[in-house]
């Protein structure tokens, strides 16, 4: 374990140097130049987040890392992409690109957690930069987490983790037992199978499933807000399944539901859709596009190319690891390697 570590941490270094040398030698902003202005590359770079939480909320908080900024990052990244960047709202998504020198940028957030008000939105207002929030609709307002947070709120409690791993030995089929892969192999199955497996994992609901202060939903109140403010909001279902697990029957309601809740609560139609956890197949772009959906957002990484397939556009995911550098703070330089690896 001490010797992951420590490779880990030298491979972080390497990756850091790299990321500030390309940076500062020009070449990374040589090559965005040749792709946006030179060869005329008519490309929108997608964001996408998840959580922005303040430093003293980041122990309380049960989700994984890939998905979590911190509030000073967030903050210092949106300063520094406002400058860089034409932020444009959704409805400028396909809009053929001209007479702009900078590259245009949209900002998306997934899934319905309360700091995107609390901690995000504040910020976006401040610097008055637009952004698209898919909600997963049947947890706003809601006390349950999703399945994941509740499984690493159980796991951090050592009588629990040793059921689990008793439980699922089988379910692992091989391979060291670990908290990453229990959570993998349970995302890769049916939301109805998932659901029986971990009512023996986690405790009865009431009894410490329920969500905490740093776990919050939105509620409908604060998603009206943010929309009064011009905040877009678009859906990502109703119960979160990913959705190439599932049934014909169950694809179609959870994106119908999902689009006639928000329109009945926002008064406006709903363009948009994410696809939980970014995963889809044929049959379910198939579906998304049925059921009246203009847009729907993978988190497969790269830059979205206006023209092409609107209902598999690219996003780049980022989190604390991947925009900060040694200090911990905000890294130009990290940003921008992770945003040109992505292109």
């Amino acid at each position: 374990m001490k010797y992951q570590s420590v490779l880990a941490s030298l491979r972080r270094d390497a990756h850091l140097r790299t990321a500030e040398f390309l940076h500062y030698s020009g070449l990374l902003g040589t090559r965005r130049c040749l792709r946006t202005r030179v060869l005329g590359k008519d490309q929108v770079c997608v964001l996408g987040f998840h959580r922005v939480l303040s430093t003293e909320e980041l122990s309380g908080c049960d989700s994984l890392p890939g998905m979590i900024m911190k509030q000073s990052t967030f903050s210092s990244l949106l300063e520094y992409v406002r400058h860089r960047y034409r932020v444009i709202g959704l409805e400028e998504l396909e809009s053929a690109c001209s007479g702009f020198s900078k590259p245009r940028c949209l900002i998306t957030f997934d899934d319905v957690w309360k700091d995107n008000y609390t901690r995000a939105f504040p910020w976006l207002a401040r610097y008055r930069v637009p952004a698209t929030v898919f909600l997963a609709t049947g947890f706003i307002g809601g006390n349950i987490r999703f399945w994941v947070e509740q499984l690493i709120g159980a796991w951090k409690d050592p009588a629990s983790r040793q059921k689990m791993l008793s439980s699922t030995r089988t379910l692992l089929e091989r391979g060291a037992p670990s908290l990453d892969s229990l959570i993998e192999r349970l995302k890769r199955m049916s939301a109805a199978k998932r659901e029986g497996i971990l009512k023996g994992l986690l405790p009865a609901r009431g009894e410490g499933n329920h969500r905490g202060a740093v776990d919050e939903m939105l509620n409908w109140e604060e998603v009206a807000e943010m929309s009064a403010a011009g905040i877009d909001f678009g859906a990502h279902t109703v119960t979160h399944p990913l959705l190439t697990y599932e049934d014909d029957g169950t694809i179609e309601r959870e994106l119908r539901q999902a689009k006639q809740n928000l329109e009945a609560r926002l008064k406006r139609n709903v363009r948009a859709f994410a696809y939980p956890n970014g995963e889809w197949d044929a049959r379910v772009r198939g579906w998304v596009q049925a059921t009246g959906y203009e847009y729907a957002f993978t988190t497969q990484a790269g830059w979205h190319r206006v023209g092409r397939d609107p209902h598999t556009i690219r996003r780049i995911l980022l989190h604390e690891g991947n925009v900060t550098g040694q200090d911990g703070q905000f890294s130009p330089a990290m940003f921008n390697l992770t945003v040109a690896r992505s292109d």
